[in-house]
């Protein structure tokens, strides 16, 4: 997609860097002070009871399951649980389950419907200037370039994820390179080859891997059967608690369908390029209120700021991560950002 020189990571494409595993680690640490602060838990290395970790196989997601606990709960021998490696995870892999023809024809015109509305010809224009996309491959041997001009293409197949393909796709892959290259701790010479140095210059292009989740994995049909087996699985613990903690440990494509399905209200996150950031946390609280003997439930999404990551700076009780509060449309929640447990649980209920 450029002539250009991408900057060289160490690691095999798609593993965890050794950055991520760090800041993971920190992330980990964090919550096991927090989760002693408040009580919740009490021995050094909790039994399955207390915590219990579930993690995607592929190495990023299972390596970072891994950083997390270490640094949690050091010494302690955590299990983190996941399925064979060679085998698609039936909880986290964004694989499209429903194989009807309706099914599929309502999917396509919903992304069609999101991908007919972008209006990225600036964004476009100005990923073109980054790459110096006039002289890459693609243009060359495909003569497409014109990225405003050339067409996107969708497709849904049982099994597989939702398939966007053409201009968009490339730039998603892009700006992917360009935020790693940044959290991982870059020169900025180095991050899109010195072109990203302020925000006004990060927010065009960051349109482009925003629309792109939005036409692959945010609309309501596909979201919802991308995500029917984590709202189970989970709902499956909330309701039978199984564990007092559970991590799950999948993509930022499961929480884009996540979000979507179940869903959430708008939110934004301060200090942060994207929604989903990486490393972030969505966090399922239960409380107990004595005074009226009854549930209530809080959501966070907890994350570390983009300079937190660049930095790679540790976090503490004294250093927090950012937390933002999120809300759920079908539970409302009070001014201190509780819901009531119960209608949390019949919502629930009503999406399995």
């Amino acid at each position: 997609m450029t002539s250009k020189p991408w900057p060289q990571f160490n690691e095999t494409c798609g593993y965890l860097t050794k950055k991520g595993f760090l800041l993971e680690g920190y992330m980990g640490k964090y919550f096991s002070q927090w989760l002693y602060k408040e009580d919740v838990l009490s021995k050094k290395c909790p039994l399955e009871e207390e915590f219990y970790v579930y993690a995607n196989a592929i190495q990023r997601t299972l390596f970072s399951a891994k950083a997390f606990v270490n640094s949690a709960f050091p010494n302690c021998n955590i299990t983190v649980h996941h399925v064979d490696k060679d085998k698609p995870d039936p909880i986290f892999s964004p694989y499209i389950h429903n194989s009807s023809a309706i099914f599929k024809k309502i999917a396509l015109d919903e992304m069609k419907n999101v991908l007919n509305k972008l209006k990225l010809d600036l964004s476009y224009k100005i990923m073109e200037d980054i790459l110096d996309y006039k002289n890459s491959d693609f243009c060359k041997l495909n003569n497409n370039c014109n990225m405003a001009a050339d067409e996107n293409k969708l497709d849904i197949t049982v099994g597989k994820k939702p398939k966007l393909s053409g201009p968009l796709k490339i730039c998603n892959e892009a700006v992917d390179e360009f935020m790693m290259a940044y959290y991982d701790g870059f020169p900025m010479t180095e991050v899109a080859w010195g072109r990203l140095n302020d925000t006004e210059q990060w927010r065009p292009i960051l349109d482009l891997t925003a629309s792109y989740h939005n036409v692959t994995f945010n609309t309501t049909h596909v979201a919802n059967d991308l995500a029917r087996p984590l709202i189970q699985y989970m709902a499956d613990k909330f309701i039978n608690k199984t564990s007092k903690i559970i991590l799950l440990m999948g993509h930022d494509a499961n929480i884009n369908v996540f979000l979507k399905a179940m869903s959430f209200k708008f939110y934004s996150l301060e200090d942060s390029f994207v929604s989903t950031p990486i490393g972030g946390k969505i966090v399922f609280q239960k409380w107990y209120n004595e005074n009226l003997n009854k549930y209530y439930l809080k959501i966070n999404y907890v994350y570390q700021s983009d300079e937190q990551l660049r930095e790679g700076h540790a976090l503490s009780l004294k250093n927090p991560p950012k937390s933002t509060l999120l809300e759920l449309k079908y539970c409302k929640v009070d001014e201190n950002g509780f819901c009531p447990w119960d209608e949390f649980i019949e919502f629930l209920n009503s999406l399995i």
